[in-house]
């Protein structure tokens, strides 16, 4: 996290902050390394109602494994006096939490599959029954883990399930069960991150289940788990509908297009906006540090998503054509018609963070109740005109839910939202750069007749000298905070 005021005084919080955002760089660099590798060659292999499949079996597992952990996890983050009963307690709970999902997965997969119209995700989700379960015998280490700040090992997990993913699916590509490369990879990297962890932070419950212990955190948990419900069906809404409505092909497409616009703005989540909500927690009594804090987040990450969105959209079909091969080039169209949204989705990234610091996990439950309202009226309404129309929708309704939730983030910290506004200026001003500097690019390498992977430095090279010029100090000040030699930290950190 930034520094409140004094850029060159960092506080104890600023280094541990700096020192958990250097392990999740680290850790992201090598796994986007073996994600992109490795998705790349299953896309050139494999086709888009492959990639649609897998979409909604990766919506099914992250629904499952949120049952589980029930939002205990995150009561036990945000409570400052979590003791060993609080911990032993969400362990049991979990615990039973997961069996039952299991159970339901299991039972239910033949009927997921009949709605859908995806006969092969029986077999799926059947698949996910054992990493649901592993999941939850890890929520209280994780949560130990991240209350601590030790994203190192939190980190690490999550490296060595991404590498056990594109292992799996890879291998099974070449193999006569290539059709479930990716479902298979899907289970073995839930299941692969769960053990993970529990090695790296071995817990067993000391004591029973308490009554009492449950119902201290049972008011933040179940507000947190309403949030994290709605939020994660609001989601994913968009994946669920399209697939439904217009086929496993047309969410294949739609899905690219979406991690490719989202691929920033979750390496930013991952490496930094996650760290924000244990980070903030410590300042939630103090509104002034805690919206400077806010504001300083929210200027990096503007710095980063709005260049590269822009960057993005204007190079679209030399992007989804080199990388992805020609018969993905429908997805260039929808990246341009969701530039604007997601760039607005990125935006958000802390504001979550501000409403779990602050106590009121409830607002998750209000905002995204009203995007997936949002959702299902557009999607259901224009996926008779097609993909593209759908696509252009849904840039809409995120624009109009990135500008709500921020509102409600400023009103808690009462920081003003002119002020934060202003925050994206710098950004913007990287975007038009930026975006200049690729379109000048793409017509210097029409002009030089240059054709295939070679046209990819004409469109990345010239921005990223510009963004290179023009943030070089931000940059200098952001790794020195995170790799440089971290300081005595005192006994207790209080800012």
């Amino acid at each position: 996290m930034p520094p409140a005021s004094d850029k060159n005084a960092q506080t104890p919080l600023d280094n541990k902050f700096a020192r958990s955002v250097r392990d999740n760089v680290m850790a992201e660099v090598v796994i986007q390394i073996v994600r992109v590798g490795g998705m790349v060659v299953l896309a050139r292999a494999l086709g888009a109602a492959q990639f649609g499949v897998f979409r909604v079996l990766t919506v099914i597992g992250f629904f499952a494994c949120l049952v589980t952990e029930a939002g205990l996890m995150e009561a036990l983050i945000q409570r400052k006096d979590a003791t060993a009963e609080h911990d032993s307690t969400a362990w049991w709970t979990s615990l039973v939490l997961a069996t039952l999902s299991a159970i339901a997965l299991y039972v239910c997969a033949p009927a997921i599959a009949s709605f859908m119209a995806m006969p092969t995700l029986t077999t799926g989700v059947r698949l996910l029954c054992l990493p649901v379960f592993l999941d939850c015998l890890s929520t209280t280490a994780s949560a130990k883990l991240q209350r601590e700040l030790e994203y190192r090992l939190v980190a690490a997990a999550e490296v060595i399930a991404e590498v056990a993913f594109v292992v799996v699916a890879l291998l099974l590509l070449w193999t006569p069960l290539a059709q479930w490369s990716l479902m298979v990879g899907l289970a073995v990297r839930f299941a692969a991150r769960a053990i993970a962890i529990l090695v790296s932070k071995p817990y067993l419950p000391t004591t029973g289940f308490k009554l009492a212990a449950l119902r201290d955190l049972r008011r933040f948990a179940t507000s947190v788990w309403g949030g994290n419900l709605v939020h994660l069906l609001s989601a994913n809404a968009d994946f669920l509908l399209i697939g439904r409505l217009l086929g496993a092909s047309a969410l294949g497409f739609y899905s690219v297009a979406w991690d490719v616009l989202r691929f920033i703005p979750d390496r930013l989540y991952k490496v930094a906006g996650r760290v924000t909500f244990p980070a903030f927690c410590l300042l939630q009594d103090d509104n002034e540090r805690l919206g400077r804090a806010y504001r300083d987040f929210f200027d990096y990450v503007a710095r980063i998503v709005l260049p590269v969105v822009a960057c993005a959209a204007v190079a679209a079909p030399e992007l989804i054509g080199v990388v992805y091969g020609p018969q993905w080039m429908p997805v260039a169209k929808l990246l341009r018609m969701l530039a604007l949204g997601l760039a607005l989705v990125g935006l958000r990234n802390g504001i979550g963070s501000v409403y779990y610091a602050k106590d009121h996990p409830a607002f998750d439950i209000y905002l995204h109740g009203f995007r997936l309202l949002l959702i299902v009226i557009v999607v259901g309404s224009l996926a008779s005109s097609g993909l593209v129309i759908v696509s252009a929708g849904m840039s809409g309704v995120e624009t109009v839910i990135g500008v709500v939730g921020t509102l409600l983030a400023c009103w808690l910290i009462e920081l003003d939202f002119r002020r934060l506004a202003a925050a994206t200026i710098p950004g913007l001003r990287l975007a038009v750069a930026c975006g200049f500097a690729t379109g000048a690019g793409k017509a210097l390498a029409s002009f030089a007749g240059v054709h295939g992977p070679l046209v990819l430095a004409f469109v990345v090279v010239p921005p990223a000298a510009i963004f290179y010029c023009l943030e070089a100090s931000t940059l200098t000040t952001m790794l020195a905070g995170a790799f440089g030699p971290a300081r005595r930290e005192a006994a207790e950190i209080s800012g």
